[in-house]
């Protein structure tokens, strides 16, 4: 695909307002986006024709109500069931850790929902976060995807095809953080702890650039990082194993009202040692949301 910096300007321009509410002036999106003021100023007057953009009286640019037949169309075509907020919500409490439901595409996972809930959610994910459709990436709803769709995934890291049958098995995906280290295995608690110490940190770091979204480079190469070190499949022996173990995320499909899956519902420990019962509860509990959401399938989106 060839890039198109213009728009891209434009699209970052719009992403950049969206999660300023209070509103920016046209310095402060040129800092922020580093572009030089005219840019800048440029890109905000050709949203504020449609009305994609408001300059108020205190000159700070907001997003204008010209958007909101594109949400109405989004919210109409993006097959989110209402009620969704809830589930998410009641399940972070449970599972006293973040959750995320992901809709799964043809080549990126694209981030609809998500409830911090009393912890954290990993990596820094938020609400309209576009990923790469590769390992780790869906792999519990590529598992029940076209043998097309999984060879298309699986060229990015061909290892990843026993993962793919375990989650077919056991019904869930589960990941540690990965060791590196010589005596690093899933048994290890110790070894566990530095890994999502690491993670934590990394996560901070992606929380920071997303203040700067001209880096937006950077931040997709830590973000690859947080995956390579955050997502190391458990097999179905390992995870019945009556030990402590480390545990970074657990994911689980979520069904449309034809059965297919479409969606990955996420929660996210993120805890160096997880002993048997906390393991089965959380994979209980993931299991139980994912089915509500599925039967939640036939309802109208979100409004």
């Amino acid at each position: 695909m060839v890039a198109s910096p213009p728009t891209d300007r434009v699209v970052a321009v719009v992403e950049l307002l969206a999660a300023a509410p209070r509103g920016l002036s046209v310095s402060e999106v040129a800092a922020r986006l580093e572009l030089n003021r005219s840019t800048a100023t440029a890109v905000l007057a050709a949203l504020e024709a449609p009305g994609w953009v408001l300059r108020g009286p205190d000159r700070l640019y907001t997003l204008g109500a010209g958007l909101l037949a594109v949400a109405d169309a989004v919210r109409a075509r993006v097959p989110v069931p209402a009620g969704t907020a809830e589930v998410l919500a009641a399940l972070a409490v449970r599972v006293r850790c973040g959750v995320a439901l992901s809709l799964v595409g043809v080549d990126q996972v694209v981030f609809l929902a998500v409830e911090p809930g009393p912890g954290r959610v990993p990596a820094g994910i938020e609400v309209g976060t576009r990923l790469p459709l590769r390992p780790p990436a869906g792999a519990s709803v590529l598992a029940w995807r076209s043998a097309a769709e999984r060879a298309a995934w699986l060229a990015h890291a061909p290892e990843s095809a026993a993962t793919l049958d375990t989650i077919r098995a056991h019904g869930v995906a589960a990941w540690r953080p990965r060791s590196d280290s010589a005596s690093g295995s899933a048994s290890g608690s110790a070894s566990g702890s530095g890994s999502v110490e690491l993670l934590a940190v990394l996560r901070d770091v992606v929380r920071l650039l997303a203040e700067h979204p001209g880096r937006v480079g950077l931040r997709a190469r830590v973000w690859e990082q947080l995956a390579a070190i955050s997502a190391h499949p458990y097999t179905e022996a390992e995870l019945a194993a009556d030990r402590e173990l480390p545990l970074s995320y657990l994911a689980a499909p979520v069904r449309d009202a034809r059965g297919r899956p479409t969606h990955e519902l996420q929660i996210g420990p993120l805890r160096a040692a997880v002993g048997w019962t906390e393991r089965h509860a959380y994979i209980a509990e993931l299991r139980a949301a994912a089915d509500h959401l599925s039967g939640m399938s036939t309802a109208r989106p979100v409004a």
